[in-house]
């Protein structure tokens, strides 16, 4: 009598990593499987400060404010804001832990990107560090200088850049974060917002968890028939699952977008409780216009 494969033993599952070599379909469908179980837990509804303001107003203090920063090239102004940002997300009662996350991510990004702007054969300066001196190397048909230094220009431009980055990435999330994605694309719409890029985003949002459902799904069907290790076959069917899902999101994506149409959609979003602007509304959107005009004063 033979043995049962692994996968079919009691108290094992397709998913379960019974080996340390994981196929790329057995980690695809574990992180799609992950991903359905954040979107499938309801986030709490946002409260604090940021959540009671109208949405306009945060659309607008925040464009502001992400204007105002690119504006500012004093560093120790964008670190102020910066940690003003995290000071806000604490005051209105947001989930801190992601934002940390942003906090850690966004800046290591932007420096690994701005490394080259250190050097001196990109921005010329007071030399602060020598990485070689004297040395004649070659790649293949690139000659390398023979002194290579990192200068105070140069690391006072990266960070500038990545306070920046930094900072206009935390005002972003801070309004998404703060705002119930209805509420939001109607802030974006009453602004201006051309109807075609709010519906995209309203549908993008609605519709991002079925589409993770059915690549979960297509994972998962391939798992239950595939016995044994198959590395070539994981991948082939991983490329050829990409371009079946993105002919169903196109299928989906246009019959959704004939039902809503057929059914009176315009592309303008409406609420119940459509909000009105009160004093507070008035107060941070006059603040935020205020820093815009500082900024550009100051520039």
């Amino acid at each position: 009598m033979t043995a049962l494969p692994a996968w079919l033993r009691p108290g094992t599952s397709p998913l379960a990593p019974h080996r340390p070599g994981r196929s790329h379909l057995r980690r695809g469908a574990e992180a799609l499987a992950a991903r359905l179980g954040a979107l499938a837990r309801p986030a709490p509804p946002p409260s604090g400060f940021l959540a009671a303001l109208d949405p306009r107003a945060k659309v607008i203090g925040g464009l502001c404010l992400i204007v105002a920063a690119t504006l500012t090239g004093q560093p120790l102004v964008l670190a102020l804001g910066y940690t003003g940002c995290l000071l806000l997300a604490a005051w209105s009662r947001l989930p801190l832990r992601r934002f940390l996350a942003l906090w850690l991510a966004v800046p290591l990004f932007s420096a690994v990107v701005m490394l080259p702007a250190t050097l001196d054969v990109v921005t010329p300066g007071h030399p602060l560090l020598v990485l070689w001196h004297d040395a004649a190397w070659r790649i293949g048909a690139w000659r390398l200088p023979s002194a290579l230094t990192v200068t105070d220009a140069g690391l006072l431009a990266a960070g500038r850049m990545v306070l920046r980055t930094a900072l206009c990435a935390s005002l972003a999330w801070l309004v998404a974060a703060s705002t119930p994605p209805v509420r939001l694309f109607y802030g974006l719409r009453v602004l201006g917002v051309p109807s075609a890029f709010v519906m995209t985003l309203a549908l993008m949002h609605r519709y991002l968890a079925v589409l993770v459902q059915a690549a979960h799904d297509l994972h998962l069907a391939r798992l239950s028939r595939t016995v044994g290790p198959s590395p070539g076959g994981a991948l082939a069917f991983v490329a050829a699952g990409v371009g079946s899902l993105f002919r169903r999101t196109h299928s989906l994506g246009r019959s959704v977008c004939l039902a809503m149409l057929s059914r009176g959609y315009r592309g303008e979003v409406r609420l119940l409780d459509a909000p009105r602007w009160q004093a507070q509304d008035w107060l941070a959107s006059l603040t935020c216009c205020l820093a815009l005009a500082a900024a550009w004063w100051w520039r």
